[in-house]
């Protein structure tokens, strides 16, 4: 059996999953059906009178890789073995690596009045994978309380108070989901079919936790314009974040920002999908004078699709700028370190997706391959799908795709590989179903490192969950 390809891959998700460091929203979801779990509202029956309901989601996930976990060596060029493959000349055991995961999470919310509501997410077993020492302790068994938050239907629209769901924008293209303590407001005064949404978010908290310290802090502001017509919905959006001087060895206010635009559009059986991000003002990075470059990142991904009865056909094309003169005092990469394609997009199982993800944000972006001196490769990919749904109960997939480097550094070659991929999902009951999905990559020569002439070969992937909800 071949080895697997040069990239962070099976080791970065099996530490990421020990150190129960991936919240995910749907965990396992890299061989699950699409589906979603949301708090069902209860209507109070009176007055004055509370009501509780719980909503959830309970899975137990495996996943075979071939040569899962490498040898560790540093190869050539001082670049360390991500896990995968080894330097030049080294060679891994050709190995067969398995292992399980699961979780549990709840859904509470306590309906108040018919005004408000109290909501949360709460997981009791986050990603654990079997065998491993994680969740065995009394600290590690303590619920995690990833979101806390209050709303309120007040006479101006909606407001949401607390630690939130943060992220969601949009499609799943950059959709990092996690966690966002965020004062929210969604107005009811715009004109009919408008909408709106505002609100603030305490991205770090300085002077409030460190003694000493004066301001210091990041905030972030978002402000969105929406419109929904019979055939579908658009939202244009600017988000911005704001770091206050003397952090990070800057001495001077930090702004970054990003205009966002998404439409989701059904017209008959044809269905588009699109999402453009663009950055702007300034960057993260910073020159060696210590000034922040001028952001220039750009992603955009459409996807085109058409439903004939049983049977679904679809295209989908992604981009995400590099750099490959990070030098030139403009940053332009969007994709950066450790920032992929979002860790919800998942159209792949290995380029992307939750065991492998080489291109994903939470696994691949921390790839030093994909990061030489100091630049970014980005990625650009095309591809295509089909599903059928045999039966109520039974259905089947399979995805071709290819992926290259936008800005390939020096010597390397552009080319990521090709994926194909074959899927099934069975309805054991309405709130149990079984998936698996079987996928295999065909490693492009990006992956040898130019000059480096690291050691790759071709890979697959075996991924199935039992998945209970409710």
């Amino acid at each position: 059996m071949k080895k697997v390809l040069s990239t962070v891959a099976a080791l970065a998700l099996v530490a990421g999953v020990a150190s129960n460091a991936l919240a995910l929203d749907k965990p396992g979801r890299a061989s699950e059906s699409e589906a979603t779990t949301a708090p069902r509202v209860p209507t109070p029956t009176a007055p004055g009178v509370a009501l509780w309901s719980v909503a959830g989601q309970w899975v137990l996930a495996g996943a075979l890789v071939n040569g899962g976990v490498g040898d560790g060596v540093v190869g050539a060029g001082g670049v360390a073995n991500p896990g995968i493959v080894g330097g030049a000349n080294v060679h891994n055991n050709d190995n067969t690596d398995a292992w399980y995961v699961y979780s549990f999470k709840v859904l509470p919310v306590l309906q108040v009045n018919d005004k408000i509501s109290m909501k949360g997410e709460v997981r009791f077993i986050d990603r654990v994978i079997f065998g491993s020492e994680a969740g065995k302790s009394a600290g590690d068994r303590d619920a995690d309380f990833k979101h806390v938050y209050m709303e309120w239907i007040s006479p101006y629209g909606k407001t949401r108070f607390g630690r939130t769901p943060a992220g969601a924008w949009g499609p799943k293209f950059m959709n990092n989901t996690g966690q966002g303590d965020r004062i929210m407001w969604w107005p009811n005064f715009m004109p009919e079919n408008w909408g709106m949404l505002l609100f603030t978010q305490k991205i770090t908290e300085r002077d409030a936790a460190t003694a000493g310290q004066s301001g210091g802090d990041d905030d972030g502001y978002y402000v969105d314009v929406n419109y929904k017509a019979d055939f579908g919905k658009t939202i244009a959006a600017v988000w911005m974040t704001h770091r206050e001087s003397n952090v990070d060895g800057g001495n001077d206010n930090l702004f970054t920002g990003q205009f966002r635009l998404t439409g989701n559009y059904k017209f008959g059986d044809f269905g588009v999908e699109y999402e453009l991000n663009r950055n702007f003002a300034d960057s993260t990075l910073r020159d060696d004078d210590g000034d922040a470059l001028d952001a220039a990142g750009t992603g955009f991904m459409v996807d085109l699709n058409y439903t004939m009865n049983d049977w679904k056909f679809g295209g989908l094309f992604f981009i995400m700028t590099g750099d490959d003169d990070p030098d030139d005092g403009d940053d332009d990469a969007m994709f950066k370190a450790p920032n992929g394609v979002g860790i919800d997009y998942n159209p792949y199982q290995i380029l992307t997706g939750d065991y492998m993800g080489l291109l994903n944000g939470d696994k691949g972006g921390t790839n030093p391959l994909l990061f030489v001196d100091g630049g970014s490769a980005g990625v650009m990919s095309i591809g295509g799908y089909v599903g059928w749904k045999m039966s109520p109960k039974l259905s089947f997939s399979a995805e071709l795709g290819y992926a290259a480097a936008t800005d390939e550094p020096g010597s390397f070659d552009d080319d990521y590989g090709i994926e194909f991929g074959l899927g099934m999902g069975y309805k054991i009951m309405d709130n149990l179903s079984y998936n698996a999905h079987f996928s295999y990559l065909a490693t492009g020569d990006y992956w040898e490192g130019g000059d480096l002439d690291l050691d790759t070969e071709d890979v697959f992937l075996l991924a199935h969950a039992l998945s209970m909800k409710f």
